[in-house]
């Protein structure tokens, strides 16, 4: 019985852990309120298995593309 609660404890764990390193570009970009952050967790989720699905949207996350702030965008329009 111990051994059995102690796997499953490790396996949630690490899946987790998992999930968090797949779905590191859609966090990332989410963070940075990105402007594609809908095409950069499509192409997470269905290409990000693939190595080079994966740093292909964790670097389009990191590129420059971002929302502005609204007060930005109110200083700006005065």
């Amino acid at each position: 019985m111990f051994i059995t609660v102690l796997t499953i404890a490790i396996l949630s764990v690490a899946s987790v852990v998992f999930l968090t390193i797949y779905f590191m570009p859609v966090l990332v970009a989410y963070i940075r309120g990105h402007k594609n952050i809908l095409a950069i967790s499509l192409m997470t989720l269905f290409l990000g298995w693939t190595l080079y699905g994966w740093i292909a949207a964790l670097l389009w996350s990191l590129n420059c593309d971002i929302e502005e702030d609204k007060e930005d965008k109110s200083e700006n329009n005065t």
